[in-house]
């Protein structure tokens, strides 16, 4: 009987390392259920796939077993993993600074704009037509009596 490829025992180890199951492998990068599972090689396509989605992964070490498991050797995300924390996500503060700037911007503009159609309407604004549905035309009822 064939033994698994190195790559799927080494993506075995990968998923053990950072506290996922094979099916939520299988969610996360697209690949068909049970891949893993199968004595086979692994296609260039799902390798690929893994590679893309799991950026912190060492491709040397995935194709051959050797170096190290991650990139990175940082301690504190080495730590990460091993816990199962969420990572942080980085921002870009300066990206949202901007964002937020442009709304702000967007919500002066648009108060400007109603501003200035709020004058517009009380200038142009007549006498309110109070009776709305009555017997007499409105010129009847405004007619003052002398």
């Amino acid at each position: 009987m064939q033994e698994k490829s190195i790559i799927k025992q080494n993506i075995l180890k990968y998923l053990e390392f950072i506290g996922i199951t094979p099916y939520k492998f299988y969610q996360e990068t697209g690949i068909t259920r049970g891949i893993l599972s199968q004595n086979n090689g692994m296609s260039e396509e799902n390798t690929a796939r893994i590679l893309d989605y799991y950026k912190d992964i060492d491709a040397n070490w995935l194709l051959t077993g050797m170096g190290n498991m991650l990139k990175s050797d940082n301690n504190l995300y080495n730590a990460y993993l091993h816990d199962n924390i969420e990572p942080v996500e980085q921002f870009n503060y300066k990206d949202l600074a901007d964002a937020r700037f442009q709304i702000i911007e967007m919500k002066d503009e648009k108060i400007l704009r109603l501003e200035k159609e709020l004058s517009e309407l009380k200038y142009t604004q007549k006498e309110p037509f109070l009776y709305k549905n009555v017997a007499e035309s409105a010129p009847e009822l405004t007619k003052k009596e002398k």
